[in-house]
């Protein structure tokens, strides 16, 4: 499991094999046994560790982010990288052989694709003609996207797909209501995009840890395009999981009106969560997290946080020549 801690003056120390959490003016600490914990994220200035923790949770390979309390990334903390260096090698040798890396990067860019169309047509009934018009856009560019000749023709098939996706989301809530036009990135100016960019921080840092375990390098990747402390990889690795992880828990807050917009605020042009409500959002990422779907490749029931693990340890099989074709996760 992953621990979130960003209630500000928290002090976070060792005790056995366990971590306490000593939040000020509460007399008890909480406890929580080291071998549970995959990932501890502490969001703000005044969230402290304990050394001994740090080295405790690197030692069992378990990854310390910090961020700030808005949910932007600051850095994180790994034990001693894989000693794997001929697995990095190997990737490298793909990344840089452009029909190698393209082959892998239409397969990501289609389970997206895919993904997308299979989450819109879940909800046909709230959808009027342009939905429909938008899924056979989408299955359009999905067949294009399949055999794109090169990089750039791939990445705009997946623009025109994701623009026609999003111009479906208003009719799926009151949109007017959220002040939401369409997908913008930073700053959020709505509380719509402020949950996408924080749904997406979050599954990025998963695949991101993922990858440094198993000992790849997240920086070099296939689709999308190299530069300094870019995550390219992990955000290839991202996009399939996108659609069905953060877009569809988003959906789900809007459409049951988990939150309201009164959970939100300004700050000059960004719109920001309440701390109520980032912490509510976390809670619930973690439990779709935990959601278990039917694994088209390995025919077994996972839940998404092992979906993550296993398309990362499937790509490395692909650098190794160990399998020839990557198969992203294609939901139904």
């Amino acid at each position: 499991m992953r621990l979130i801690v960003d209630t500000q003056g928290t002090r976070l120390r060792k005790a056995g094999e366990q971590l306490l959490i000593e939040r000020e003016g509460q007399e008890t600490p909480e406890r929580m046994p080291l071998n549970v914990l995959e990932q501890v994220v502490l969001a703000g200035r005044g969230v402290h560790a304990t050394t001994p923790l740090l080295y405790a949770l690197l030692e069992r390979g378990i990854d310390v982010v910090y961020q700030s309390q808005r949910g932007r990334f600051g850095f994180r903390l790994v034990g001693p990288v894989a000693k794997h260096s001929a697995l990095r090698v190997k990737q490298i040798q793909v990344c840089t052989n452009p029909n190698q890396a393209l082959a892998l990067a239409r397969a990501m860019v289609a389970g997206k694709l895919h993904n997308q169309a299979v989450l819109l047509r879940r909800y046909g009934p709230a959808l009027n003609g342009a939905g429909a018009a938008a899924i056979r856009l989408i299955a359009e560019q999905l067949q294009r996207a399949q055999h794109a000749l090169h990089a750039d023709a791939l990445r705009g098939h997946e623009g025109s797909a994701a623009a026609a996706y999003f111009r479906t989301w208003p009719q799926l809530f009151a949109a007017e209501r959220w002040g939401f036009r369409g997908r913008a990135y930073h700053p959020a100016p709505d509380p719509v995009n402020a949950m996408l960019s924080l749904g997406y921080t979050l599954l990025l840092r998963d695949i991101e840890g993922a990858v440094y375990r198993i000992g790849l390098d997240p920086l070099v990747g296939v689709f999308h395009t190299l530069d300094y402390g870019r995550p390219s990889l992990a955000l290839d690795l991202e996009e399939e999981f996108r659609p069905v992880i953060v877009d569809a828990l988003v959906l789900r807050i809007l459409r049951q009106r988990l939150l309201e917009p009164t959970d939100f605020t300004r700050r000059g042009r960004n719109c920001l969560m309440t701390d109520d409500a980032r912490r509510f959002f976390f809670a619930q990422y973690e439990e779709r997290l935990q959601v278990r779907v039917r694994h088209p490749t390995w025919q077994q029931q996972l839940t998404y946080r092992q979906c993550l693990q296993r398309q990362v340890e499937h790509v490395a099989r692909c650098f190794q020549g160990r399998e020839a074709i990557y198969t992203p996760l294609l939901i139904r």
